[in-house]
């Protein structure tokens, strides 16, 4: 099925630790990738998965694993201090960034850094990753040949029912839902996390017109899961809700995964099934599972050009480049 050889890669990947991350590193470790970097919150966490995957495969398993904290997707400089603290004698051949979840309250949140204030849930599913991505950069990292997967999400086109359809007046309007400058829409959580999902897909697309032709920057969704941990934040009545009623419905009726049906198509863009350079992909539209597909036609702002430019400017001034 893969066209690589899994036992030669490294691979890092954040939010390790539960749900799709796990589950997608297990698969990692059955294909017996060289190396595997558990990128997770807290130091406790990381030895939590890495013990968990020891106990499941038997120490005796032939990928190296690496456990490491400090990669809070909100706070720059601890991700920048966690990244400094890796072996600096091996490169990174493949790159999963899925660190993140949904921000449940009752406004608006916005995370502050150097003087600025941003989206507390674009910050930490989309700025997150793009800081640790510039630091393992900065650090001599990323292998040169770096393949880069953004977790996606439908949310990011819509979901009818669940998602509205992120929408904004130009690249302008945009700005200021980013800064909390103007007047917002009433906060919905879900919403939030589609527009997070939209402007991970803008930054993958920007970044990828400036990639060498060896590297590889996609944006893939495997199609709603249920059993991640974006709910983790989740008051406990509405968790139980969705986790044990709404989502276990959509799955009966084939409207949700579970976390390894969907690690299982991840593994496969990470190893290059799915995806090229500045791909979106994801499922059909109007559905919440089914073939990949391109998801750019979807959503107008997808291939938005000042929504390309702006944004990816705003984080290349603010945290660094990936790319010179």
């Amino acid at each position: 099925m893969k066209s690589i050889n899994a036992k030669e890669l490294s691979v890092f990947i954040t939010g390790a630790n539960g749900g799709m991350g796990l589950d997608t590193s297990r698969l990692l470790v059955k294909e017996k990738v060289k190396r595997l970097t558990l990128a997770t919150r807290t130091a406790e966490k990381a030895e939590v998965a890495k013990s968990t995957l020891e106990k499941e495969y038997g120490k005796g398993f032939s990928t190296q694993l690496e456990a490491y904290g400090g990669f809070d997707m909100t706070h720059p400089n601890r991700i920048r201090e966690a990244v400094s603290n890796l072996p600096k004698n091996e490169t990174y051949d493949i790159v999963f960034l899925q660190a993140g979840g949904v921000v449940f309250k009752d406004d608006y949140q916005f995370v502050e850094w150097e003087g600025k204030k941003y989206e507390q849930t674009i910050f930490q599913n989309v700025i997150g990753g793009y800081v640790t991505l510039v630091a393992l950069k900065e650090q001599g990292l990323l292998h040169e040949n770096t393949r880069v997967i953004f977790a996606g999400g439908e949310g990011a086109r819509g979901i009818p029912g669940l998602i509205e359809k992120p929408n904004f007046d130009g690249y302008a309007g945009f700005k200021s839902y980013l800064e909390g400058n103007d007047i917002l829409p009433k906060y919905n959580p879900m919403n939030a996390i589609g527009v997070s999902k939209l402007m991970s897909a803008v930054l993958t697309i920007a970044v990828a017109k400036k990639a060498s032709k060896n590297q590889a920057f996609v944006w893939f969704t495997p199609g709603l899961t249920y059993g991640t941990n974006g709910l983790a934040n989740t008051p406990v009545l509405q968790r139980f809700f969705m986790e044990k009623v709404m989502f276990p419905i959509a799955g009966l009726f084939g409207f949700a995964q579970s976390p390894m049906q969907g690690a299982k198509k991840y593994l496969d863009s990470l190893f290059g099934v799915y995806g090229q350079n500045g791909d979106v992909l994801g499922s059909p539209e109007g559905k919440v599972l089914g073939a990949i597909v391109d998801q750019k036609p979807m959503n107008g702002h997808f291939t938005d050009r000042n929504f390309q430019r702006g944004f990816l400017g705003i984080l290349e001034e603010n945290f660094g480049t990936v790319i010179p």
